[in-house]
């Protein structure tokens, strides 16, 4: 999971821990009707998703990041987003 400290005015640090970006990858799958994620292969076989963790850990809210990773995972083009959402295209395999 990714997690986050921050110093409030008072010097304390304090922590959210947000969801990793593996747990936002299958809820997307779930929420779209796709397979049961049970019956995908291991993400790790498509995308190091340590990697993705780190690649998209919370920041500082003031701070801004940029940019997406696209690969393709479980009947779907996946997207992941610098803002940690998670887009969904199903892939027309008939078109390959």
């Amino acid at each position: 999971m990714g997690k986050t400290t921050t110093n409030s005015p008072s010097n304390k640090q304090t922590s959210v821990t947000e969801p990793s970006v593996v747990v936002l990858i299958h809820a997307a799958i779930a929420a779209h009707d796709g397979p049961d994620t049970s019956e995908c292969p291991p993400l790790y076989d498509v995308i190091d998703p340590d990697a993705l963790d780190k690649l998209f850990a919370p920041v500082h809210q003031e701070t801004v990041h940029h940019g997406k990773v696209i690969f393709e995972y479980c009947g779907y083009q996946v997207t992941v987003h610098a803002d940690r959402t998670v887009e969904l295209k199903v892939i027309d395999v008939e078109s390959r």
